[in-house]
């Protein structure tokens, strides 16, 4: 139900991102003289040859830090509209009748947002990737490049995927106080669910400091708003970030906003 009833915001904006990011940077290398386009290619090939891929896909896992923020956009925008749509076009009343109950239709959301989203989008990116390796072998054999290093480069892409996948897990996991929260907004507010769930924040962030003399609310949103922050490296690296402290507080205050928004689902209509 969820793909079928948001099928631009899972499935076509994810090819629309990888699309434009390859294309774009395919723009911008054809613009430099083709000296510099083989000369450049060269090194990256003579770079990578003989290399590790493991020492060299936390550098290009990095450079993919961007692709976190299109997820979290991505799921920001489904999580928003998710509630508020129901009530808006009155099939709320439709999946009343129906023999589900409103936890397991919010638990549907969340897991499409922590679960479906990062691995649809990282299924495209993947995709496109596959594509932009084969279409620069190409190009680089037409200009007489020699593919030295085009296996390490392939095995540290595939890496540097794996790794971003499992950012994009940790990063969704991360937020997840946000994804209630939202949820929370969008089983209430009669308009701009989004606007709400941030005016409010805002609001609770002012009104802290002016009544208790404290950032509390921004150093925690602070805390979690950073791509960096999810990144990881190693799957020790994600062992240490799934069991820490910060972690396990996150899922226990999302838990309790997501039940807020199950309560508020039930009784806003």
């Amino acid at each position: 139900r969820e793909i079928r009833e948001n099928r631009s915001l899972l499935l076509y904006a994810p090819c629309l991102l990888v699309l434009v990011a390859i294309l774009l940077g395919m723009r911008l290398f054809t613009l430099l003289p083709l000296e510099r386009q083989k000369a450049g290619l060269e090194l990256l090939f003579n770079r990578f040859e003989g290399l590790n891929a493991s020492d060299v896909a936390p550098l290009l896992t990095s450079a993919g830090a961007l692709n976190l923020l299109f997820i979290i956009g991505i799921a920001t925008s489904y999580l928003a509209s998710s509630l508020y749509a129901d009530r808006k076009e009155q099939s709320y009343f439709f999946w009343q009748s129906m023999p589900i109950s409103d936890r397991s239709t919010i638990l549907s959301k969340v897991v499409t947002a922590v679960v479906m989203i990062p691995g649809i989008y990282m299924g495209v990116l993947a995709a496109g990737s596959l594509m932009l390796i084969i279409g620069v072998a190409g190009y680089s054999f037409s200009l007489g490049v020699e593919l030295n290093g085009l296996q390490e480069l392939f095995a540290a892409m595939l890496v540097a995927l794996g790794f971003i996948g499992l950012s994009a897990f940790i990063a969704m996991l991360w937020l997840l106080p946000a994804v209630g929260w939202v949820l929370l907004f969008s089983a209430y507010a009669s308009r701009v669910p989004l606007l709400w769930a941030i005016g409010v924040l805002v609001a609770l962030s002012l009104l802290e400091e002016i009544v208790l003399g404290s950032n509390t609310i921004d150093t925690w949103i602070a805390s979690r708003s950073s791509p960096w922050q999810y990144l990881v490296f190693s799957f020790e690296d994600m062992a240490a970030r799934l069991l820490s402290y910060d972690m396990l507080f996150g899922a226990a205050l999302g838990a309790m906003l997501i039940t807020g928004a199950t309560l508020m689902r039930r009784f806003a209509d």
